[in-house]
């Protein structure tokens, strides 16, 4: 294994035949220079490269601080620790890009609030806890404070790159909760409080049933005729509550809502308006 580019004493690019690869390692890239052989008993992490990568990750690194790689990296981490879960190598760009970019934006004293804090921080709650943890550990290793809404960002980053195809939908599933509790509020004219157990079992639910929507999910529907007619009787605003929540799931998705799917969100709506 040959290197290729040194970023820092503890970063480097490297190549094993025709395939590249980021190394880290304490003292790995130290004295080191291209065509360099690695010595891969200082190898702590290893990370392959595809092709479109490759040119994403040294233009990166070309224009930012490589510690805000290695801020990217424990993040992910301490992700795959804790959560028990795979990440794409595509965080490391991403969320390395990111990061500098929020930072050099906060020496400006410019941050953006992130509109779906609220719905992060509720529907993925574990990984927001990584992005509260990546929160001290930026501000001790650059001495940058950010807000509490950079902790959400961080955590969709985490939801973006987990493996697998819930993490595909993320954004989308993360809109329809949004959508779906903004026609609720409006109609009964109520306010979400996200800390609510009832809240946070609508949103698991919405979670679930937009991922059952995105993933062409087929299910024998139930018989709750009974049940979605008594849930109506002489409730005019849950009437049109539902009937703005299936035109825009039909709009918006291109998915018409059973009618027990219909019941489920009417029975989380009760409990919600009731409180």
């Amino acid at each position: 294994m040959k290197i290729v580019r040194v970023y820092n004493n503890n970063v480097v690019a490297a190549t094993d035949g025709n395939k590249e690869f980021i190394l880290t390692g304490n003292g790995i890239g130290f004295k080191m220079k291209a065509n360099d052989e690695v010595n891969q008993t200082l190898i702590a992490k290893q990370y392959s490269l595809e092709d479109r990568q490759k040119t994403q990750f040294h233009e990166l690194l070309s224009r930012t601080p490589i510690l805000y790689f290695q801020i990217a990296e424990a993040i992910a981490s301490k992700a795959k620790k804790d959560l028990k879960i795979e990440l794409s190598n595509q965080i490391l760009i991403s969320l390395t890009d990111h990061l500098w970019y929020a930072a050099s934006r906060k020496k400006r004293n410019v941050e953006i609030a992130n509109l779906m804090h609220n719905e992060i921080k509720s529907l993925y709650k574990d990984e927001y806890k990584i992005g509260l943890w990546a929160l001290k550990l930026i501000e001790a290793n650059t001495k940058i404070k950010f807000s509490i809404h950079e902790a959400s960002y961080i955590a969709m980053h985490i939801v973006n790159a987990t493996v697998g195809n819930q993490s595909r939908n993320a954004k989308r599933i993360l809109h329809f909760v949004k959508d779906i509790q903004t026609i609720i509020e409006n109609v009964f004219d109520v306010s979400f409080d996200n800390e609510s157990l009832n809240t946070s079992r609508l949103q698991t639910h919405l979670k679930f049933l937009a991922q059952h929507i995105f993933t062409n999910e087929n299910k024998n529907p139930l018989d709750l005729d009974a049940m979605y007619t008594y849930l109506l009787d002489g409730n005019n605003r849950m009437e049109r509550c539902m009937e703005n929540i299936t035109e825009i799931v039909k709009m918006n998705y291109r998915y018409v809502l059973k009618k027990d799917e219909k019941v489920y969100l009417m029975i989380h709506i009760s409990k919600i308006i009731s409180e």
